[in-house]
C-alpha cells in the first residue's frame, strides 16, 4: 500500500514540475517577445506599420504620396506651427503637386491649415530652403500660405491657423 501512495505523490510532484517549468517557459517567451517589440520601436520610433497601405506612418498621422502628415487641431502662427513639426521631426508640409494640394483641400474642408511655403521678397521658398517651382497657384499678398477650402492663399505669418506637418514615409514594413 505504501508502494502505491509513493507512486501516487511521486506522479504528482512530477505533474507539478512539469506544470511550473511550462508557466516560466510561457513567462520567459513574453519577456523575449516584449523585448523585441521594444527594439524595433528604438529602431525605428517614427513608425507604426500599416500593412494595408505599404508602408508606415506614426498613430495618428495620415499616410499619402509616400509621405505621413499630421494635421492639427490647435491653432499656431506660422513660425511656431514650423516648431511644432519639427518637434515631431518633421516640418510644415511640403506640396509637391497641384494633385497632392487637391488632396487636402478636399480632406481639410474650408478650414484653414498652414504648410511649409512662404515668401521672401518676390520668391517663394519651402521650409527646407528649397525654392518653390509653382506646382500651383499661391493666391494673396501675404508672406506665409495656407490651405483653404479654394486651394493654396497667403496671409500674414502671425495669424493662427491650425497646421500640416509632413514627413517621408522613413520605415517599411
Amino acid at each position: 500500500m505504501s508502494g502505491k501512495i509513493t507512486a501516487l505523490i511521486h506522479k504528482f510532484i512530477t505533474e507539478k514540475k512539469v506544470i511550473i517549468v511550462a508557466v516560466v517557459i510561457t513567462i520567459a517567451l513574453i519577456i523575449a517577445i516584449i523585448a523585441l517589440a521594444g527594439t524595433k520601436a528604438e529602431r525605428c520610433p517614427f513608425c507604426h506599420s500599416l500593412a494595408s497601405q505599404g508602408f508606415a506612418c506614426p498613430d495618428f498621422w495620415i499616410g499619402y504620396l509616400g509621405k505621413c502628415f499630421y494635421v492639427s487641431k490647435e491653432e499656431r502662427n506660422w513660425s511656431l506651427s514650423l516648431e511644432t513639426c519639427s518637434s515631431f521631426n518633421a516640418s510644415l508640409a511640403v506640396i509637391d503637386t497641384q494633385k497632392e494640394l487637391d488632396f487636402w483641400v478636399d480632406i481639410l474642408n474650408s478650414y484653414h491649415y498652414w504648410f511649409g511655403l512662404s515668401r521672401e521678397g518676390n520668391v517663394w521658398k519651402w521650409s527646407n530652403g528649397i525654392e518653390f517651382k509653382t506646382q500651383f497657384p499661391v493666391r494673396g499678398q501675404g508672406f506665409c500660405a495656407y490651405i483653404n477650402g479654394k486651394g493654396a492663399s497667403s496671409t500674414i505669418c502671425s495669424m493662427e491657423k491650425r497646421f500640416l506637418c509632413s514627413h517621408p514615409e522613413s520605415c517599411s514594413k
